[in-house]
C-alpha cells in the first residue's frame, strides 16, 4: 500500500483501519469484493457504507480494482505470448516420462487471448468486422393498435 493510500486510512479506529487495509490489499489481488470482504472479516454492507462515506477509501477501492485488472491483463498477455504447460494425457491418464517419472507436457498458447488483447489495445486495426455502433438517437413508436403492425 502506498504512503498516500495509508494517509487516507489514518485517523480512523485501529480495528477499522486494519480491516480496510486487509480488504484493499486482497481486492488488489483478487478483484472480488465479496471474497475480499470475507478475507478482511467485514460484511459487504459495511464495505459499501465505508465506500459511500469515505472518499479516500472509495478512491483506494477503485485503485485496487485497477491493480487487479492490470494483473489479469498481465496474465492474459503471459499466456498468449509465453504459453503455459499442459500435461499430455492418453486414455484419460497423464503420460509420464519412463526415466524420470515426471509428467510430459506440451507448451500451449492462447490465440483467443492474443486476439482479445489486440482488439483491446488496437481496436481500429483488429476489430471483429463489426461496424462502429451509431450514437444517433433511435426513434421507436409504440402503439396499442395491432393494425399498425
Amino acid at each position: 500500500m502506498s504512503e498516500t493510500q495509508a494517509d487516507g486510512l489514518r485517523g480512523r479506529s485501529g480495528r477499522s483501519r486494519r480491516r480496510k487495509e486487509r480488504f484493499l490489499e486482497h481486492l488488489a489481488k483478487s478483484g472480488n469484493v465479496s471474497d475480499s470482504g470475507r478475507f478482511a472479516g467485514v460484511q459487504r454492507s459495511t464495505l459499501y457504507h465505508w465506500k459511500e462515506t469515505d472518499a479516500a477509501f472509495a478512491s483506494q477501492w477503485e485503485d485496487a480494482l485497477e491493480d487487479a485488472a492490470d494483473m489479469l491483463e498481465a496474465e492474459a498477455r503471459r499466456r498468449a505470448l509465453e504459453g503455459y504447460d499442459e500435461p499430455i494425457t492418453y486414455a484419460g491418464k497423464v503420460v509420464c516420462d519412463p526415466e524420470t517419472g515426471h509428467p510430459l507436457v506440451r507448451k500451449k498458447y492462447s490465440d483467443g487471448l492474443m486476439a482479445f488483447l489486440l482488439r483491446a489495445h488496437r481496436p481500429a486495426r483488429f476489430r471483429t468486422g463489426q461496424e462502429e455502433i451509431s450514437t444517433a438517437p433511435v426513434s421507436i413508436n409504440i402503439s396499442y393498435d395491432d393494425s399498425v403492425l
